[in-house]
């Protein structure tokens, strides 16, 4: 934003024929367009707040959309359109995705201003879309490991070695036994018994129930322990 400001106010025009109005209508766009991805940005904030009251998350997140757009634009979710009042008909309809999933569409209505054209820029509608397909896929694994955390039952009955916290690692990464056995050049026996272990100081029974403990319990981090094996 800021090169192209500076291009629209440094270039130059012959004598008598500038063209102050596009000039200074190109700069207010600029300057409006630079305060919309501000306000849009400020939906990144919105994730721990979305994750922690649940489907009233959702509701206020639609809210907050409407509202920092100054209701140019609207977030209407597939669940939401049997029973929601589209207020007009948009300018603009963004599916609003993340990965193979479509969580609905961003609505932008058209520019009251000027005829046939959106309210909203539309690098800021696209922004506006891609941040929301982020905080509702973030919101969706959310949900989903709570769901599965409500059926977990589990107990720390003690701390692991740093063999059986390499093996969990693995076991979490995804890697089977086989797999973990090449990985710390171990018999797959031995591997055996390290799960075994590790089930009984986490008070689970099976591999699946292992990883949701040590998550819950942050006794592991994807994003902090990838560089650990590199194979």
């Amino acid at each position: 934003m800021n090169t192209q400001f500076n291009v629209i106010q440094m270039k130059k025009f012959p004598v008598g024929s500038t063209p102050v109005k596009p000039l200074r209508e190109s700069i207010e766009s600029a300057d409006f367009s630079l305060y919309d991805i501000q306000q849009v940005t400020k939906l990144l904030s919105f994730a721990q707040v979305l994750c922690e009251k649940g489907f009233d998350g959702i509701e206020q997140l639609c809210n907050e959309v409407q509202y920092i757009t100054q209701e140019r634009a609207y977030l209407l979710l597939n669940r939401q359109r049997t029973r929601v009042q589209v207020p007009s008909v948009p300018c603009l309809s963004i599916p609003v995705q993340f990965g193979q999933s479509t969580y609905g569409t961003l609505c932008v209505d058209f520019d009251p201003h000027r005829a046939e054209e959106p309210a909203l820029p539309m690098a800021v509608a696209q922004l506006l879309t891609q941040v929301c397909g982020w905080l509702l896929h973030t919101f969706e694994q959310s949900a989903f490991l709570q769901g599965q955390y409500k059926k977990l039952e589990y107990y720390v009955h003690g701390s692991l070695t740093r063999r059986e916290h390499e093996v969990l690692m693995l076991l979490c990464r995804g890697y089977n036994r086989r797999e973990i056995a090449d990985i710390l050049c171990i018999a797959l026996a031995t591997v055996g018994k390290h799960l075994q272990h590790i089930y009984e100081q986490l008070g689970v029974h099976s591999e699946h129930d292992a990883i949701l403990a040590a998550y819950q319990i942050g006794l592991f981090s994807l994003v902090n322990q990838r560089e650990l094996f590199e194979v």
